[in-house]
């Protein structure tokens, strides 16, 4: 039986009943501190703030603009009441209940996701009563860490007596579990990080403050544990601890942060990656991405290879060999044996949590090595698993999107479930500006084909991007600058376009290096986790002295295709350029209160029988609409008689409140 968070405490499973280190020897073993400051050097390449960017339409801005409401719906007393009593102040308010409630929960997660939240979407939209809500909160924690009076800041109801008795070095530690508290640094650095963010990007600088006295309170816990100590507390989900400490190192340039980070540098998992070894399956994937982002981080402020060379290949395992055609991974919140995925797609699969943080990895790791595959995954992820991840009318968002057949969204009650992916969800759909534009010196690449503007201030210049896509197949960009200006502008030609990507400079076509002729006997290779028969993604360079009023026009061109599972290929995804296509199944399945499978049989899905034939021959448009398909003649029932039954297909992210597949059995 494979236990998700929630089931494990349920079933009343504490510590040591998940034992992930038992036994396990440990040498002695201390971090090589750097030598040299913090610094981006490493870098080479950076996104555009958030400032800088504004989305203008498109799906991506309707989710933003969805989350942003939700953002201010909420009532920041009430997810601060239990924070007010475990200081011994009176609550303003009723506490939220749900994971974020009283008892044995990550209570005050909230909290600490909802500060990053509307921190982040302060500098997305750049509306001032999130900056407001962000400044009330802040002193709000300011006045509960005050009357603790030794920088403790935690809603935990059994929060002091754990933290007491993991500093006595008395620690019973399994899965989900830290000396009978629910993951209890997992729910102290999303406070940590809300903080972070806080300062960062509302510019609040009490945050900063509380910070470090917040730190400086998890030091002293810590300064009495050896390593063996250590490496047994970080059996235990504790999320991105090693991410927010490096990050404070950098924001002081104090390098006993830097030391702490490396104190949830969790070895037993780190080091077979730093060997190029996948260990993943059988591990809990949300538990495991914070720890590479906290690798990757380290190796910008600090330069240590090993950081680096450990977060990269993880990356690359996650993505090519774990990963559904949606971007999302694992099931049950697990991940599965690499290029294993056959079994796997149906039931609860693609935890949100999961790709939004590899979504933070993946822009991460383009910052240090700006190569197109990390925004074909950017792509890929956001414009399917994170856009399907929002009800687009009510802003619900889910737990599960799930791949599979038959299957339906997980949406969550946000004002009494309180999940982590509610969490998480906050923060999300507030970073849909972040990654779509990076620069470096006179470059500036352009990622991702969304409607939005940017300011890019190094070169006094103003870029404006007009297109419909994901579903459009053109993008038409506008300069605006203070003055002429030599740079290069670096547009990402997407792998699935093929040789029908073109540009127009000012009205007139630009010649692409290695666009196939007529004379080519076979394409060159694609990526082959994606399986398409074009070349890898790319960008064409075009640089010249620009001027107000140069536009340029790109031809993104979507064709059909099928993506197979690696271990099967009649089992596969359909897929219009980089969208993936979703079949109706018809009415959603009633679901019992809170996150979970539906209840009774899921509808069965027909199969199709169109095994080797070009996707164009058989899925049809339904009208002039561009984004409604249906399959012409090769559904089947998956039955003994194989009656006929074809199927509407949309991209997924349209498809809400059914059932649906995006997988499908070929014949």
């Amino acid at each position: 039986m494979r236990l998700s968070r929630r089931s494990a405490l349920k079933l009343g499973l504490g510590a040591g009943a998940v034992p992930l280190l038992a036994g396990f020897p440990l040498p002695p073993w201390e971090p090589a501190l750097p030598r040299r400051t913090p610094g981006p050097a490493v870098t080479r390449a950076r996104a555009l703030p958030l400032t800088a960017v504004r989305l203008t339409g498109g799906p991506l801005q309707h989710a933003q603009e969805l989350d942003r409401q939700y953002l201010l719906a909420l009532e920041p007393d009430r997810m601060l009441a239990f924070y007010r009593l475990r200081a011994g102040l009176a609550p303003k308010a009723e506490p939220y209940g749900g994971w974020d409630g009283g008892g044995r929960n990550l209570t005050g997660h909230i909290a600490g996701h909802h500060l990053s939240a509307v921190s982040l979407m302060w500098a997305a939209t750049g509306d001032v009563r999130l900056k407001q809500r962000a400044a009330y909160i802040v002193a709000e924690l300011k006045a509960v860490q005050d009357a603790h009076g030794d920088g403790y800041l935690c809603a935990l109801e059994g929060g002091r007596t754990a933290f007491a008795a993991l500093a006595r070095g008395e620690i019973r530690s399994a899965a989900f579990d830290l000396n009978g508290e629910w993951s209890p640094w997992y729910t102290l650095h999303k406070l940590y990080a809300g903080l972070r963010d806080a300062y960062r990007h509302a510019g609040n600088g009490t945050a900063l403050a509380v910070e470090i006295k917040f730190a400086a309170w998890a030091e002293r816990v810590l300064s009495g544990l050896d390593d063996a100590q250590i490496q047994h507390m970080l059996n235990t989900e504790f999320g991105g601890m090693n991410e927010v400490m490096a990050d404070l190192y950098a924001d002081t340039r104090d390098k006993r942060w830097l030391a702490l980070s490396y104190k949830f540098e969790h070895r037993v998992f780190i080091e077979p990656l730093e060997r190029h070894q996948d260990d993943l399956g059988g591990t809990h994937a949300n538990t495991q991405i914070p720890k590479l982002i906290g690798s990757a981080k380290r190796y910008v402020y600090a330069g240590n290879p090993a950081d680096l060379i450990a977060a990269v290949f993880f990356w690359d395992q996650v993505v090519q060999h774990h990963s559904f055609a949606s971007g999302g991974h694992g099931k049950d919140e697990y991940f599965g044996p690499p290029d294993r995925l056959s079994d796997m797609i149906d039931g609860r699969t693609c935890e949100t949590c999961n790709v939004y943080n590899m979504l933070k990895l993946t822009r991460l790791l383009f910052a240090l090595q700006p190569d197109a595959h990390y925004a074909d995954y950017h792509e890929r992820a956001l414009f399917n698993h994170i856009l399907a991840s929002i009800d687009p009318e009510d802003g619900r968002v889910c737990y599960m999107v799930p791949v599979g057949r038959g299957v339906q969204h997980e949406y969550q009650d946000m004002f009494q479930s309180f999940t982590c992916d509610v969490g998480t969800g906050m923060e999300s759909h507030a970073l849909h500006g972040d990654g779509i534009y990076y620069e470096n010196g006179d470059t500036l690449w352009v990622n991702l084909y969304a409607p939005s503007t940017a300011q890019w201030a190094a070169a006094g210049a103003r870029l404006a991007m007009d297109t419909g896509f994901p579903e459009g197949e053109t993008a038409k960009l506008l300069w605006t600058l203070k003055a002429p200006k030599e740079f290069t502008l670096a547009l990402r030609r997407p792998y699935w376009a093929g040789d029908g990507f073109a540009i127009r400079l000012n009205g007139e076509p630009v010649r692409l290096e290695g666009q196939a002729t007529a004379g080519d006997s076979q394409p060159p290779r694609g990526r082959r986790q994606y399986g398409y028969p074009y070349r890898v993604s790319s960008y064409v360079e075009l640089k010249r002295i620009w001027r107000t009023g140069d536009t340029v026009e790109i031809s993104l061109p979507k064709s059909f295709g099928v993506e197979p599972l690696p271990d099967n290929p009649r089992r596969a995804s359909v897929v219009w350029g980089p969208l993936v296509l979703a079949g109706d199944l018809g009415d959603e399945r009633p679901r019992q209160r809170g996150e979970g499978e539906a209840v009774g049989p899921p509808p069965k899905a027909p199969v199709l029988v169109a095994a080797g034939r070009p996707v164009a021959d058989w899925l049809k448009p339904l009208d002039e609409s561009p984004v409604r398909f249906r399959t012409d003649g090769v559904g089947r029932e998956p039955d003994a008689a194989g009656h006929a039954r074809d199927v509407e297909l949309v991209p997924f992210y349209r498809l809400h409140r059914r059932a649906y597949a995006t997988y499908w059995d070929l014949f």
